[in-house]
């Protein structure tokens, strides 16, 4: 299939997938709340074979996945079975092969993802991190819009796009995902948690996955995948929609790294987030997602203190 074709399928078979080749454990976001981290961190361990594409959003609708992230959308793997599979071919005899795909916890904006994954891999075990619900939206916001996505003010979005809102809805996300899994095939993992007890939070995490403990050396166990401090947004109409084109995917592949860079610098323009005066849009979160925290902590059963400093 071609990398770079505009055509996509409308749907895709989700027939379950034989249990020797297919994927069967998923990190299922949420969004900005350390899934790259964890990915990483499960890498390591020699009984788990990590997808090599880290997101590559298979059981996302196709129409929505074209029109919220085009680029990935453009790639096999999103949507052909086969080039999906290869991103274990490395697995060998490992008893995991997990993928972690943010937007598969972002019910109802991405079709049904969990559902979709109960059909092709419905023994998989779900890992689902979850941070403070309002800072997490904020970064939501900072990510959407440093990828040209988001063309509101921060206070504007939240209060009209309840992408940020319902993805900080872990309450939410949660039920979507009992209603297909069993709730023991699930774990939640608390991404304060995981940065300030790493090693007893992985530790818990290949408990459960009935897993030995790793031997995690400095390096390996060294902070990952940090958001900047800083942004940035266009110095000119037009980048996102060359960003996002069939031709600059084409064009990225053949220009050496520096060029991109160069290129990048030249179209775009950074600032420090900190400038940026978010007090509105985090007093709306933090009445809108108060009781939505609550029934999620209800439903886990457990008080998440590390939150109430937020």
């Amino acid at each position: 299939m071609n990398v770079h074709a505009e055509h996509h399928p409308a749907s895709k078979p989700y027939a379950p997938m034989q249990s020797s080749a297919g994927p069967n454990l998923f990190i299922i976001g949420a969004s900005k709340s350390g899934s790259s981290a964890l990915h990483a961190y499960l890498a390591e361990h020699p009984d788990i074979c990590m997808s090599s594409e880290k997101e590559p959003c298979f059981f996302v609708d196709q129409a929505h996945l074209q029109s919220a992230w085009p680029i990935m959308a453009r790639r096999p793997c999103s949507h052909d079975k086969d080039a999906y599979l290869a991103l274990w071919d490395d697995g060998g005899q490992a008893r995991y092969r997990g993928e972690s795909s943010v937007y598969y916890s972002q019910a109802p904006h991405r079709g049904d993802v969990a559902a979709s994954i109960a059909a092709a891999c419905p023994q998989a075990r779900i890992l689902y991190t979850v941070r403070e619900p309002v800072t997490r939206a904020i970064g939501h916001y900072w990510q959407r819009y440093k990828e040209f996505q988001e063309p509101l003010d921060i206070e504007a979005a939240v209060r009209t796009n309840p992408l940020y809102r319902d993805t900080s809805d872990y309450a939410l996300q949660l039920q979507v995902y009992r209603k297909h899994f069993d709730p023991s095939q699930i774990h939640v993992i608390i991404a304060e948690d995981l940065r300030s007890k790493r090693l007893e939070t992985l530790s818990q995490c290949f408990d459960w996955l009935g897993l030995p403990p790793l031997a995690f050396t400095a390096s390996q166990l060294a902070d990952k995948h940090r958001s900047p401090p800083t942004s940035r947004r266009q110095r000119f109409p037009f980048v996102s929609t060359i960003r996002n084109s069939g031709t600059w995917a084409m064009a990225r592949r053949y220009l050496p790294e520096i060029a991109v860079q160069r290129l990048r610098a030249s179209a775009t323009m950074s600032f420090d987030k900190k400038q940026v005066d978010d007090s509105a849009a985090r007093a709306y979160l933090v009445e809108y997602l108060a009781p939505r925290r609550a029934e999620f902590e209800a439903m886990i059963g457990r008080r998440i203190t590390a939150w109430d400093a937020a």
